[in-house]
């Protein structure tokens, strides 16, 4: 009898062993499946930090995408008020020569007017032209080599008539053995264009303009300076801002400005991820140096090729 109840016995602990193996593969498998929940719910609160990131970006583009609008709106309200002042001045002149009977005289005087006030338009319209290539490209940048001497040659004889009517002398100073550099020509270009366009404008009668050009740590460095008007301190806190009009005013008639120049030269620069600053003085003139590094790999690794 006693080897008979210590088989029971034994068969109620191998029963007992069973039970528990079930139990641990049972709990192991409960275990398992809370860390896959875990796991999941680590990356649900990634998924959604993430998500809440973007969502944060796309709230603060939004907010910038409305001021630019904004600024856009405010800029074009500006323009086409800027606008409206030559074209009433047109319509009296022409309504002038309808209904009078003038001399030789009066006539030449109205139609010098008349020339003035179309120019004035003229490069309003320019300007417009220039913040919708802005916008449309701004991100669109075809860089090629390019010659500093050849763009400043180009860029000064376009300008030469201008100054030449004013009676100013345009000094021309370009360190040798200058290498290429790339860049955007047709942007770059624009940038010169404003850069001495603004000297002639702002510098008086028989005033001095000058252009040098040198290489400065991997960068192309261009300098246009005068001894014009210059700029007050609150000027130079302003001038690359859009649409802000300086104190200064064109020295020669029926020159115009229309606030907008310095903000497309700024833009068009850090484009290329170069730098432009000013120094000047009321009575004394006006330095606007450019920086623009030779390689536009330097600049900017993910530029149009």
């Amino acid at each position: 009898m006693i080897p008979l109840k210590e088989n029971n016995f034994c068969d109620n602990m191998c029963d007992d062993c069973e039970k528990l193996k079930e139990l641990q593969n049972e709990i192991n498998a409960f275990k398992r499946q809370i860390d896959n929940l875990n796991m999941n719910c680590l990356n649900i609160r990634k998924q959604n930090f993430i998500l809440e990131e973007k969502l944060k970006e796309v709230e603060k583009n939004n907010q910038e995408l409305s001021q630019l609008q904004q600024d856009k709106n405010d800029l074009f309200a500006a323009i086409v008020h800027d606008i409206k002042n030559p074209t009433i001045i047109i319509k009296s002149l022409v309504e002038l020569l309808r209904t009078y009977d003038n001399n030789s005289m009066e006539q030449q005087s109205i139609m010098n007017d008349l020339v003035a006030s179309t120019k004035q338009i003229v490069s309003l319209s320019v300007e417009i032209s220039k913040i919708l290539n802005l916008d449309v490209n701004a991100a669109r940048m075809f860089y090629e080599w390019a010659s500093p001497e050849q763009l400043i040659a180009d860029v000064t004889r376009r300008n030469s008539i201008n100054a030449k009517n004013k009676s100013q002398t345009i000094s021309i100073d370009i360190a040798k053995n200058l290498p290429q550099f790339q860049v955007d020509v047709v942007k770059i270009c624009e940038v010169f264009d404003n850069m001495l366009s603004n000297s002639i404008k702002f510098t008086q009668r028989g005033g001095k303009i000058g252009v040098k050009v040198s290489e400065v740590d991997g960068n192309i460095q261009f300098e246009f300076s005068d001894n014009g008007l210059g700029m007050s301190e609150e000027d130079l806190r302003k001038a690359f801002k859009r649409g802000q009009k300086l104190s200064a005013r064109p020295t020669g008639e029926g020159e115009t400005s229309s606030g907008l120049g310095l903000w497309i030269v700024k833009k068009i620069i850090e484009a290329h991820k170069g730098k432009v600053w000013i120094k000047s003085a009321l009575g004394v003139g006006t330095v606007f140096t450019i920086h623009i590094p030779i390689e536009a790999s330097q600049a900017d690794d993910t530029q149009d090729a």
